[in-house]
């Protein structure tokens, strides 16, 4: 059996206007097909591995049980100071490295993480220093980045540069973004084809009973892409800023003001013979600033007119692995020099707050991760379907094509 456009495609045509319908419709055809053939293959890749990175934290802690031991620690209790934390992490540092960020517990079984950048020759290495929340003592440490070779990495790690580069560095990364913009054009090519001009919208979204392998590869193809269309148009518009920021925060900044992202060039004032606060001083008076929400991420200065910002999380973001709310403290006075506030963001900048949580689906929690997860594998039953309905017109055209020799 064949399909609706196969038919329409080869039926006589009386009007101009009919011809020109057809060959419209040819042309949407072969552009949706091709296109599905390169970059879906790309888009199922990034499917896939998109999957299993909503759980990455929980995927990671679970195989590497013995550096994330837990460590029953209360929220908001006492633990050891920051700077205790980042000192006691020096010992197990690998040389030449220096300490630029760090995370704080989470929950109940946390732990301080302190990350390390190394620069060696033609590339950059960071490392993970897990550090107890209460006796400061080093739970273990390990390479997380290799700019250089990717399979040095952890499997989360591995994974998030297979899913946003494809292990390719920024030429990769520039690769996935226009996937991401022919993905686009696919998806509207799609709706397209399969808008039922006739009115039979119930047909056009169900699957018919006791039908054909044609016809039956035909409707899972199209209603798999109907039913997924608008949360992966979603999916594939956040990755599209996450992989273009500069140029997305421009376009939309011509529509609402954006002037997030300023904290990167907050500096800390002349030392003036002065030693800096601490860390744990720079927390303390991000804590007084907002005495709401928890402590999640400490940035750490490197050069000298270097800023501490602290990110702490409000309880109504929308972001949950990073927050959004975050100060610069000068690292020798204590002065707060900047804050980013979603409490005050514009429309813009509250667009763009929500592209992360959106694209990861922790924007609605584990529900929306574990809907993340499952549909990352439409892209691979759209990518089956579309190859096994081309195939079959291939084989019919071949066998009609021999009975007419």
């Amino acid at each position: 059996m064949t399909d609706d456009i196969d038919r329409k495609s080869r039926a006589p045509q009386t009007s101009g206007g009919a011809n020109g319908l057809v060959l419209g419709r040819a042309f949407w055809l072969a552009a949706h097909r091709y296109i599905g053939f390169v970059a879906g293959a790309v888009f199922v890749l990034l499917g896939l591995s998109g999957s299993l990175l909503a759980f990455r934290v929980e995927i990671d802690e679970f195989l590497n049980k013995d550096l994330f031991t837990p460590t029953r620690y209360a929220l908001g209790g006492e633990r050891a100071s920051v700077d205790g934390i980042i000192a006691a992490s020096r010992a197990a540092a690998p040389e030449g490295s220096a300490p630029v960020w760090m995370h704080f517990p989470k929950g109940d079984g946390g732990y301080f993480d302190v990350i390390y950048s190394a620069r060696e020759p033609g590339r950059t290495k960071i490392y993970q220093i897990v550090v107890d929340p209460i006796t400061a003592a080093v739970k273990g440490a390990r390479l997380i980045v290799d700019d250089g070779n990717h399979f040095a990495e952890p499997l989360t790690v591995l994974l998030v540069h297979l899913h946003s580069a494809l292990l390719l560095g920024e030429n990769g990364a520039t690769f996935v973004g226009f996937v991401g913009l022919f993905l686009l054009f696919s998806l509207a090519t799609g709706v397209y084809l399969w808008w039922p001009r006739n009115g039979r919208w119930r047909q056009a979204l169900q699957i018919k009973r006791g039908a054909s392998a044609e016809r039956l590869t035909l409707d899972l193809h199209k209603t798999t892409g109907v039913y997924v269309l608008a949360v992966l148009a979603v999916i594939i518009f956040s990755g599209l800023y996450l992989t273009f920021s500069p140029q997305m925060i421009a376009l939309v900044d011509f529509f609402s003001p954006v002037h997030t992202h300023h904290l990167e060039n907050a500096k800390s004032a002349s030392a003036d013979g002065r030693p800096s606060i601490g860390a744990e001083a720079a927390v303390a008076a991000v804590d007084q600033l907002f005495p709401d929400g928890k402590v999640m991420s400490l940035s750490l200065p490197v050069a000298p007119e270097g800023a501490f910002v602290v990110g702490k999380r409000a309880d109504d973001e929308v972001n949950v692995s990073e927050p959004h709310r975050l100060a610069a403290v000068d690292r020798y006075s204590g002065q707060i020099l900047a804050i980013e506030d979603p409490h005050h963001f514009t429309a813009g900048e509250k667009f763009l707050e929500w592209q992360f949580p959106l694209h990861s689906g922790e924007a609605f929690g584990d529900l929306g991760r574990a809907v993340i997860a499952l549909l990352g594998v439409a892209p691979a039953l759209l990518y089956i379907t579309g190859l096994m309905r081309w195939l079959q017109k291939r084989r019919a055209r071949a066998s009609g094509a021999g009975g007419r020799s």
